[in-house]
């Protein structure tokens, strides 16, 4: 099976047989992922910030999830990471353990105020700014439910903004938890909270609507966007453009 040693992982590094080997590649990290998949960018953004080598395992979107996925995480959610024997799901979470795995204060930092208000931030993006952007990413993106990205025709641009329109005063009540002076999420520096939003950050740029409705959440992703580490995983994570 494909698999890559290297911090950031090159298009080769995701299977594409459907059925793949049981076995995990022979490295201590293993990202179980979808090209596609938000919550696996940030992943693999994470992965690639602190700088750890890493191999990749493709798990289908619209398949049911192959029992060497589902060992890993029984929910069967994307993305998961296996560490040696320890094995890890839910997106959020991954980043808060390599943080503390790697010692990056800076980016999760043990100050029980800081550390807070990053889990916060976390918990608001999970919570209220995806459910309220999906019904533009599922039209943007042709995104069934189950399914995954592309499942079908994407939505006539119009349709995408009106979608977009209607998370509008949503997300611009969440936007003031968020650091006033910005451009970072909280804390005047990146943080894990800012890897969370990245990969969503960047379609919502790309997509075909107005951002200068969400000022804040403009700023956020013209910051976010810039960082070496995602401008160079841009070209092999699949993230979808229109």
């Amino acid at each position: 099976m494909p698999t890559t040693r290297s911090s950031r992982p090159s298009p080769a590094s995701f299977a594409t047989s459907p059925n793949p080997s049981p076995e995990e590649p022979d490295v201590s990290l293993t990202l179980h992922t979808h090209p596609f998949s938000s919550n696996g960018q940030k992943a693999q953004l994470m992965l690639d910030i602190v700088g750890l080598d890493y191999a990749v395992r493709e798990v289908p979107f619209e398949a049911e999830r192959a029992d060497w996925h589902v060992a890993v995480n029984p929910m069967g959610g994307i993305p998961a990471l296996v560490d040696g024997d320890f094995h890890l799901a839910e997106s959020n979470t991954i980043l808060c353990y390599l943080a503390d795995r790697e010692g990056r204060e800076d980016l999760y930092p043990r100050d029980p105020k800081e550390r807070a208000t990053i889990d916060w931030i976390l918990d608001l993006w999970a919570l209220v700014v995806r459910p309220a952007l999906f019904p533009y990413e599922a039209a943007q993106y042709g995104i069934v439910l189950g399914l995954g990205a592309f499942a079908k025709d994407a939505a006539v641009e119009a349709e995408v903004q009106e979608k977009f329109d209607h998370a509008v005063p949503k997300l611009n009540q969440a936007m003031q938890v968020l650091d006033p002076v910005g451009p970072w999420a909280c804390l005047g520096h990146h943080t894990i909270a800012d890897i969370a939003a990245t990969p969503v950050l960047h379609r919502l740029v790309h997509a075909p609507v107005d951002l200068s409705q969400v000022p804040r959440l403009q700023a956020w992703a013209e910051a976010c966007l810039a960082t070496p580490e995602w401008q160079a995983l841009i070209p092999t994570c699949g993230v979808p453009k229109r």
